[in-house]
């Protein structure tokens, strides 16, 4: 005797939930998967997602699909990847401070950055460099350092907003040197790091891969980097914990995220297949490219530590708006 759908529904919900998880796991993916990228074509997160797109679509026996979504921020993007359904087909590529701007502004957030998203993989960490002109007297961090403290609030550095990881970079720097120095904002990086070269502007904190072909031709002067550990690119430009400044840490991350309440095989599926790609020579060499570093993680660890992570920026987030 055929069963009715009311009767298959009722027999489906007697079933361990687990059961239902790992059969619809098995099964995944049927469909294409859409990767959110919150920024335009041609950027360094664009590039890194589409990086990942070939080799994911080839484990997966699926096609991923980039989609570039810009606009507000990036808060258009990780808006409509938070109201997605929550079934594996749709994520985004995440950097700060393009994810956690609803921390950083005073307007009501659009989507919780903690309650409206899951980590599914870390995959490289991108530390910036504090740079000043080739001219400036300032020759180590420490120089600029007491510089600020002798004339606080007469040293500028530009950034592109509040918010932005340069300007983050800075108000950090400012309240764990016990320093002040006047926030130049600008509409776009370009111009920010070339006031700087001109010597209108006394320092910045930017991408080192921004930056990097200024600092080798001689037109700007690195001071320090601002991630754990130095960069592979600059070997022998100390951290800014090294300079002078202990405790100082802050690199920015890429991690791939989906909607919360994404069931948890689906997020193994994905992220087991993300952290073997992130684990290969081919990206290793993509990030030398890059300027960026490895950094495979999955999504367990990046699960626990999310609360942490989240409160560790906003309180960068109010310090930067002086709250």
């Amino acid at each position: 005797m055929a069963l009715t759908r009311r009767q298959i529904l009722q027999a489906i919900g007697t079933l361990p939930l687990v059961g239902i998880r790992s059969a619809f796991a098995q099964q995944f993916p049927s469909k294409p998967i859409k990767l959110v990228v919150a920024v335009s074509a041609g950027t360094s997160l664009d590039i890194t997602a589409r990086f990942f797109s070939e080799p994911l679509s080839k484990r997966l026996n699926t096609p991923v699909v980039v989609e570039n979504k810009p606009g507000a921020g990036g808060v258009l993007g990780f808006t409509a990847v938070a109201k997605s359904p929550p079934d594996g087909y749709t994520l985004v590529l995440a950097g700060i401070p393009l994810y956690l701007s609803p921390l950083f502004s005073d307007t009501p957030p659009q989507y919780d950055p903690v309650k409206d998203f899951v980590p599914v993989a870390r995959v490289a960490r991108l530390p910036l460099v504090i740079v000043v002109s080739a001219d400036s007297p300032h020759r180590t961090l420490s120089d600029l350092v007491q510089a600020m403290k002798n004339k606080p609030d007469e040293l500028t550095y530009s950034s592109v907003g509040t918010g932005s990881s340069g300007s983050l970079c800075a108000v950090l720097l400012n309240s764990m040197s016990k320093t002040k120095a006047k926030d130049i904002g600008y509409k776009e990086s370009g111009t920010s790091v070339m006031d700087v070269v001109g010597g209108r502007v006394s320092w910045t904190c930017q991408g080192t891969a921004g930056v990097l072909p200024l600092i080798q031709s001689g037109k700007l002067r690195a001071l320090a980097v601002t991630g754990a550990t130095r960069s592979g690119a600059l070997p022998d430009i100390p951290t800014v914990a090294e300079a002078g400044v202990p405790g100082y840490e802050l690199s920015s991350w890429l991690d791939f995220m989906a909607p919360a309440r994404t069931p948890t095989p689906i997020l193994q599926v994905l992220s087991d297949e993300i952290v073997r790609i992130a684990q290969t020579p081919q990206f290793k060499e993509f990030c030398a490219t890059q300027v960026m570093s490895v950094d495979a993680v999955g999504y367990k660890p990046l699960l626990a530590d999310m609360p942490n992570e989240a409160a560790k920026w906003k309180r960068i987030g109010q310090l930067a708006r002086g709250s």
